[in-house]
């Protein structure tokens, strides 16, 4: 009798956690990158994580958020570590034949940051494009895994150094270094939207729009049955306003 009581605790507690699972929806991202994702008092917070709160609460699931390293994303989705993607992704060619996107939910640009000089003064001006050719014989740095270091490559500029970071805080604290004469550091590549606050909050550097242009999505594991709701979602808020009332929120120039 004691054997069949403890069979059937074993067997609830079985079912039960199942339902807890299948009542969570899991969210990777990578919360370096303000003001899309973030720590910010020990929460991950931000653009995309406002929206993935939305997109669980119509789907009727609680969000369950993982933080890790961004070029840990793609392969994480690829082990079924999550249910889906978020942190800025851009849904590039070679990122499709391992995982699926959504419909593109912010259109964005790619920028240069750099150390504030005097030479950068007529652009400033002109509120021009960034010439990459300035770029010549210089490092530059970019996070690794995005696609900026794909665009730069492309370029083909003659002597670039491109060097590769975890992290965008690694990167933020190199080009202060450059700034304040202690590194080498010649320019960041990272998103339009990420340049304004960081040089907002550092004045000895500056910000221009490249180039390249790109757009954000969500990531999905190759078939999953969440692609087609999601989009739907998606399709709503950019149709009622919300995602324009967030880019609001977050100080998201468009």
């Amino acid at each position: 009798m004691k054997k069949l009581l403890l069979s059937i605790m074993f067997f609830l507690q079985a079912i039960l956690l199942y339902s807890a699972e299948r009542n969570e929806i899991v969210l990777l991202t990578s919360a370096d990158n303000p003001p899309y994702e973030f720590t910010r008092s020990g929460e991950v917070v931000g653009f995309d994580i406002d929206v993935a709160k939305i997109i669980a609460e119509k789907l009727g699931k609680t969000l369950v958020v993982k933080d890790m390293p961004f070029s840990a994303l793609i392969p994480a989705l690829i082990s079924k570590q999550g249910d889906f993607a978020m942190a800025a992704i851009t849904p590039t060619n070679a990122r499709r034949e391992n995982v699926d996107f959504s419909i593109p939910y912010q259109d964005n640009i790619s920028a240069a940051v750099l150390v504030d000089r005097d030479e950068f003064l007529y652009m400033k001006d002109t509120n021009a494009i960034f010439p990459i050719a300035l770029l010549e014989g210089k490092t530059v740095g970019v996070q690794l895994g995005t696609h900026h270091e794909s665009d730069i490559r492309a370029a083909n500029i003659p002597g670039i150094e491109i060097k590769r970071y975890d992290n965008v805080g690694t990167m933020v604290a190199e080009i202060s270094n450059s700034a304040n004469g202690n590194g080498t550091l010649y320019a960041l590549i990272i998103g339009n939207t990420e340049s304004h606050m960081l040089t907002k909050k550092n004045p000895k550097l500056c910000s221009f729009p490249l180039q390249f242009s790109d757009s954000f999505a969500i990531a999905f594991p190759k078939n999953s049955p969440l692609k087609a709701k999601v989009n739907e979602i998606l399709e709503s808020l950019k149709e009622t306003g919300k995602i324009s009332d967030l880019e609001i929120k977050w100080d998201i120039a468009q």
